[in-house]
């Protein structure tokens, strides 16, 4: 419990840093994207002493069952580093290049905003477990971890332009469906070509219900596994646990003073005296 705790905290730290980086002021913006751009100098550093070979099994859960081993996958030990640092330059190398104006407009798309940042994810989730990362770097990998931050952000925004909980309901909705479509189009593909990852359900042949406790079982890359295994639970149960979820977070972002959650900028001639006219002499 204490390890989801951690990570939920880590990555809710990291996925406002990006939701919000481009309604930070400019020296911030800059600062984060060199901070982003030095941890990518350290992955490639690490990437260059590391030596071998190292293998790692990669599991899936269908909602809310049990583990299944989808793929033991095998590769150079450096390599989980050089995604990391991809991962890392390419965030920071953009931060750096995109204007204030460039900036401004991107923190007033909000969805697009956690669209993009979901798929980054996902794409970094599957090069990870492709390059046989632990599961200790992969499991925070997820687009499940989004949804509070998510929620937290769209709350924000929402108010902002003076829209309410709907608003943020309807957002969430569709955002969910964005990204959980593209999850189950990735994993329809990774299974009908065998791309392995946990997105690859093709090994999943016997599968247990976690409501019934009933076993299915399914022939490899058959429709009836696609359908059951992805399209059923990416397109249904996972948008409205986004939803759910997210609404959570919305609801404690609401209840966060409205000064705490954007910078403050200071008004012109505050904290200024006039001083009384004098009679001309």
């Amino acid at each position: 419990m204490l390890d989801r705790i951690v990570t939920l905290a880590g990555v809710s730290a990291a996925a406002a840093a990006v939701l919000w980086w481009g309604r930070l002021p400019g020296p911030w913006r800059r600062g984060l994207a060199l901070l982003t751009s030095a941890l990518g100098v350290l992955f490639l550093l690490w990437a260059l002493r590391a030596e071998g070979h190292r293998e790692a099994s990669t599991t899936a859960v269908v909602i809310l069952g049990p583990a299944y081993v989808t793929e033991q996958a095998s590769a150079s030990a450096s390599l989980r580093y050089y995604v990391m640092t991809g991962v890392c330059l390419l965030l920071g190398t953009a931060g750096l290049a995109v204007s204030d104006r460039a900036a401004g407009r991107l923190g007033r798309r909000w969805m697009a905003a956690a669209i993009a940042l979901s798929l980054l994810v996902t794409v970094a989730r599957f090069a990870l477990e492709k390059a046989a990362a632990p599961a200790s770097w992969t499991r925070p990998m997820g687009v499940t971890w989004l949804a509070p931050i998510v929620g937290a952000f769209f709350a924000v925004s929402a108010r902002k332009e003076g829209r309410g909980l709907g608003a943020v309901a309807g957002a969430l909705l569709v955002y969910g469906l964005v990204v959980r479509g593209l999850v189950a189009l990735l994993s329809v593909l990774a299974t009908a070509w065998h791309l392995g990852s946990h997105y690859d359900v093709s090994a999943l042949v016997y599968v247990k219900n976690p409501l019934s406790a009933r076993w299915y079982e399914f022939a490899s890359g058959s429709f009836a596994q696609l359908f059951y295994l992805t399209l059923l639970p990416q397109l249904v149960f996972w948008p409205i646990y986004t939803v759910v979820v997210g609404m959570i977070g919305a609801g404690v972002a609401l209840l966060l003073p409205t000064g705490g959650l954007q910078p403050r900028v200071p008004i012109v001639g505050a904290g200024v005296r006039m001083a009384p006219a004098q009679p001309e002499r």
